[in-house]
């Protein structure tokens, strides 16, 4: 064997263990998740809520619409947590309620255990959501 056939086949044999990881990981199976969706109107003391709840299924790469407002995209998907990216910049619900107006994200990540909510970075009228790993 020559030289350059040795450094060809040593090259693909370290290669092949990394590129087997990535192959894993795209074909995570599916993780279901809960998307819970309420208006709310802060100018309105009178609304009345509407409560939406939408089952999915995180797909890494996929795009779902969660209603007219919001496309949620699956960006990393494994079984104890998932990174989504949204069409729309949202403020996540800090732990004692309320939201950051001045930076709104789009990367965010839902830990199995430990719903993540968001809000539409607004104080007039909007909706929040909340995602869910489920079983």
């Amino acid at each position: 064997m020559t030289h350059r056939h040795l450094t060809l086949t040593t090259a693909l044999a370290l290669a092949l263990p990394l590129g087997g990881c990535g192959v894993l990981d795209r074909d995570q199976a599916p993780v279901p998740m809960t998307i819970t969706a309420n208006d709310w109107n802060g100018w309105d003391p009178d609304h009345e809520s509407t409560e939406t709840t939408t089952e999915v299924e995180a797909v890494e790469g996929q795009t779902v619409r969660v209603d007219d407002d919001l496309e949620i995209t699956f960006t990393d998907v494994g079984s104890d947590e998932v990174e989504i990216r949204t069409t729309d910049a949202m403020s996540p619900v800090n732990d004692g309620g309320g939201i950051n107006l001045r930076n709104p994200e789009h990367d965010f990540t839902v830990d199995r255990g430990t719903p993540l909510e968001l809000a539409t970075p607004t104080t007039d009228a909007g909706t929040t959501y909340e995602l869910e790993l489920t079983d």
